[in-house]
Protein backbone atom coordinates (compact mmCIF):
# COMPACT_ATOMS: atom_id res chain seq x y z
CA UNK A 1 0.00 0.00 0.00
CA UNK A 2 2.61 2.63 0.65
CA UNK A 3 4.40 1.94 -2.29
CA UNK A 4 1.27 2.94 -4.53
CA UNK A 5 1.46 6.17 -3.20
CA UNK A 6 4.70 7.14 -3.25
CA UNK A 7 5.59 5.70 -6.83
CA UNK A 8 3.00 6.70 -9.44
CA UNK A 9 2.58 9.35 -12.02
CA UNK A 10 1.39 12.86 -10.86
CA UNK A 11 1.54 14.06 -14.32
CA UNK A 12 -1.81 10.97 -14.58
CA UNK A 13 -3.44 12.04 -11.80
CA UNK A 14 -3.71 15.08 -12.35
CA UNK A 15 -5.54 14.48 -15.25
CA UNK A 16 -7.62 11.98 -13.58
CA UNK A 17 -8.35 15.24 -11.17
CA UNK A 18 -8.83 17.64 -13.96
CA UNK A 19 -11.65 14.48 -16.03
CA UNK A 20 -13.90 15.53 -12.77
CA UNK A 21 -14.13 19.22 -12.95
CA UNK A 22 -17.73 20.57 -14.21
CA UNK A 23 -19.13 23.37 -15.63
CA UNK A 24 -19.95 25.53 -12.42
CA UNK A 25 -15.99 25.03 -11.95
CA UNK A 26 -14.57 25.40 -15.21
CA UNK A 27 -16.04 28.42 -14.99
CA UNK A 28 -13.99 29.79 -12.00
CA UNK A 29 -11.15 28.03 -13.08
CA UNK A 30 -11.69 30.26 -15.74
CA UNK A 31 -11.81 33.42 -13.73
CA UNK A 32 -8.53 32.50 -11.68
CA UNK A 33 -6.75 31.76 -14.41
CA UNK A 34 -6.98 34.95 -15.86
CA UNK A 35 -6.55 36.93 -12.98
CA UNK A 36 -4.76 34.54 -10.41
CA UNK A 37 -4.97 35.44 -6.86
CA UNK A 38 -3.56 33.93 -3.53
CA UNK A 39 -4.80 30.67 -2.35
CA UNK A 40 -4.79 29.82 1.06
CA UNK A 41 -3.25 26.56 2.20
CA UNK A 42 -5.30 23.28 3.62
CA UNK A 43 -4.92 19.37 3.91
CA UNK A 44 -7.13 16.99 4.30
CA UNK A 45 -6.49 13.44 5.40
CA UNK A 46 -7.25 10.09 3.15
CA UNK A 47 -7.78 7.28 6.08
CA UNK A 48 -7.56 3.54 4.58
CA UNK A 49 -8.26 0.57 6.64
CA UNK A 50 -9.27 -2.38 6.26
CA UNK A 51 -12.38 -3.89 7.52
CA UNK A 52 -14.05 -7.13 6.75
CA UNK A 53 -11.11 -7.75 3.85
CA UNK A 54 -12.93 -4.80 2.37
CA UNK A 55 -10.63 -1.19 1.32
CA UNK A 56 -12.33 1.66 3.77
CA UNK A 57 -11.88 5.53 3.77
CA UNK A 58 -13.81 7.72 6.14
CA UNK A 59 -15.52 10.83 5.45
CA UNK A 60 -17.59 13.62 7.02
CA UNK A 61 -21.08 15.26 6.72
CA UNK A 62 -20.33 18.71 7.40
CA UNK A 63 -23.12 20.65 9.55
CA UNK A 64 -25.37 22.93 8.23
CA UNK A 65 -23.22 25.92 9.44
CA UNK A 66 -20.07 28.00 7.24
CA UNK A 67 -19.11 27.72 3.80
CA UNK A 68 -18.95 24.01 2.84
CA UNK A 69 -22.75 23.47 4.85
CA UNK A 70 -23.71 20.17 4.55
CA UNK A 71 -20.90 18.83 1.72
CA UNK A 72 -19.57 15.49 2.13
CA UNK A 73 -15.81 15.81 2.34
CA UNK A 74 -12.83 14.25 3.53
CA UNK A 75 -11.59 15.01 7.14
CA UNK A 76 -9.81 18.46 7.03
CA UNK A 77 -9.27 22.01 7.10
CA UNK A 78 -7.26 25.36 6.84
CA UNK A 79 -2.94 25.36 7.95
CA UNK A 80 -2.20 27.24 10.79
CA UNK A 81 0.97 29.29 11.01
CA UNK A 82 2.19 26.45 13.80
CA UNK A 83 1.89 23.69 11.51
CA UNK A 84 5.69 22.52 9.93
CA UNK A 85 3.79 21.12 7.03
CA UNK A 86 0.69 19.86 5.55
CA UNK A 87 1.00 16.63 7.17
CA UNK A 88 0.51 18.18 10.41
CA UNK A 89 -2.57 20.07 9.03
CA UNK A 90 -4.21 16.74 8.07
CA UNK A 91 -3.13 15.02 11.44
CA UNK A 92 -4.34 17.99 13.85
CA UNK A 93 -7.93 18.58 11.96
CA UNK A 94 -8.14 14.77 11.73
CA UNK A 95 -8.16 14.82 15.89
CA UNK A 96 -10.10 18.02 15.86
CA UNK A 97 -12.84 16.80 13.80
CA UNK A 98 -13.16 13.45 14.01
CA UNK A 99 -11.06 11.88 17.49
CA UNK A 100 -9.05 9.44 15.00
CA UNK A 101 -5.53 10.32 16.16
CA UNK A 102 -2.68 9.75 12.91
CA UNK A 103 0.64 9.13 13.77
CA UNK A 104 3.13 10.40 11.07
CA UNK A 105 4.52 6.84 10.55
CA UNK A 106 1.14 6.18 9.19
CA UNK A 107 1.39 8.48 6.45
CA UNK A 108 1.87 6.38 2.97
CA UNK A 109 2.23 9.25 0.54
CA UNK A 110 0.29 12.47 -0.89
CA UNK A 111 -1.93 13.17 -3.76
CA UNK A 112 -1.25 16.18 -6.59
CA UNK A 113 -3.10 19.69 -4.53
CA UNK A 114 -6.19 20.67 -5.76
CA UNK A 115 -6.95 24.19 -6.37
CA UNK A 116 -10.32 25.70 -5.47
CA UNK A 117 -10.85 28.99 -6.55
CA UNK A 118 -14.62 29.50 -5.47
CA UNK A 119 -13.59 29.12 -1.78
CA UNK A 120 -10.31 30.48 -2.42
CA UNK A 121 -8.40 27.14 -0.91
CA UNK A 122 -5.52 24.75 -2.60
CA UNK A 123 -6.12 21.78 -1.16
CA UNK A 124 -3.68 19.15 -0.15
CA UNK A 125 -4.65 14.96 0.24
CA UNK A 126 -2.17 13.42 2.59
CA UNK A 127 -3.21 9.11 2.77
CA UNK A 128 -2.54 7.65 5.92
CA UNK A 129 -2.79 3.87 6.21
CA UNK A 130 -3.79 2.22 9.64
CA UNK A 131 -4.81 -1.16 11.40
CA UNK A 132 -7.88 0.09 13.33
CA UNK A 133 -9.76 3.77 13.66
CA UNK A 134 -11.25 3.33 16.84
CA UNK A 135 -13.69 5.14 18.12
CA UNK A 136 -14.76 8.47 16.51
CA UNK A 137 -15.52 11.51 18.58
CA UNK A 138 -17.03 14.43 16.19
CA UNK A 139 -16.62 17.90 16.46
CA UNK A 140 -20.10 18.84 16.98
CA UNK A 141 -19.58 22.39 15.81
CA UNK A 142 -17.96 20.95 12.53
CA UNK A 143 -19.46 17.75 11.80
CA UNK A 144 -23.05 16.21 11.58
CA UNK A 145 -21.96 12.57 10.56
CA UNK A 146 -18.89 10.53 10.34
CA UNK A 147 -19.02 7.96 7.47
CA UNK A 148 -17.31 4.57 6.66
CA UNK A 149 -17.10 4.22 3.05
CA UNK A 150 -16.31 1.77 0.95
CA UNK A 151 -13.84 2.48 -1.42
CA UNK A 152 -14.65 0.02 -4.30
CA UNK A 153 -18.53 1.30 -3.75
CA UNK A 154 -17.59 4.10 -3.99
CA UNK A 155 -15.15 3.68 -7.52
CA UNK A 156 -18.45 1.53 -9.08
CA UNK A 157 -20.61 4.35 -8.49
CA UNK A 158 -18.79 7.32 -10.98
CA UNK A 159 -21.23 8.80 -13.35
CA UNK A 160 -22.78 12.00 -14.10
CA UNK A 161 -25.30 13.53 -11.80
CA UNK A 162 -27.48 16.60 -11.40
CA UNK A 163 -26.64 19.10 -8.91
CA UNK A 164 -27.73 22.75 -7.92
CA UNK A 165 -24.49 24.94 -7.17
CA UNK A 166 -25.15 28.85 -7.12
CA UNK A 167 -28.80 28.82 -7.59
CA UNK A 168 -28.38 27.04 -11.04
CA UNK A 169 -28.22 23.01 -12.13
CA UNK A 170 -25.60 21.88 -13.71
CA UNK A 171 -24.63 17.85 -14.76
CA UNK A 172 -21.49 16.86 -13.18
CA UNK A 173 -18.84 14.06 -12.77
CA UNK A 174 -19.41 12.65 -9.52
CA UNK A 175 -19.34 9.55 -7.24
CA UNK A 176 -21.67 8.54 -4.44
CA UNK A 177 -21.29 8.02 -0.48
CA UNK A 178 -24.14 6.45 0.51
CA UNK A 179 -27.22 8.36 -0.40
CA UNK A 180 -25.26 11.60 -1.16
CA UNK A 181 -23.28 12.90 -4.35
CA UNK A 182 -19.63 13.53 -4.28
CA UNK A 183 -18.50 15.87 -6.92
CA UNK A 184 -16.41 18.95 -7.07
CA UNK A 185 -13.06 19.62 -5.09
CA UNK A 186 -13.25 16.11 -3.27
CA UNK A 187 -14.71 14.51 -5.85
CA UNK A 188 -11.23 15.45 -7.47
CA UNK A 189 -9.38 14.43 -5.19
CA UNK A 190 -10.76 10.90 -5.37
CA UNK A 191 -10.09 10.36 -8.93
CA UNK A 192 -6.66 11.22 -7.91
CA UNK A 193 -6.67 8.09 -5.59
CA UNK A 194 -8.44 5.91 -7.73
CA UNK A 195 -5.92 7.22 -11.16
CA UNK A 196 -2.77 6.15 -8.62
CA UNK A 197 -4.87 2.64 -7.50
CA UNK A 198 -5.27 1.81 -11.11
CA UNK A 199 -1.25 2.60 -11.71
CA UNK A 200 -0.81 -0.20 -9.14
CA UNK A 201 -3.03 -2.83 -10.92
Amino acid sequence: MSLIFKNFSRKKAEKCADEMLSDFQRMYFARYYANPFPLRRSAVMILLFVRDDRLKTIMIERTDIGVHAGQISFPGGKAEPSDADSIETAIRETMEEIGVRVRREDVIGDLPSVKVPVSKFEIFPVVAFVDEVGDFKKSESEVKKVLEVDVEDMRTSLGNRVVTAAGKQYEVPSFLCGNSVVWGATAMIVAEMFGVMADAV
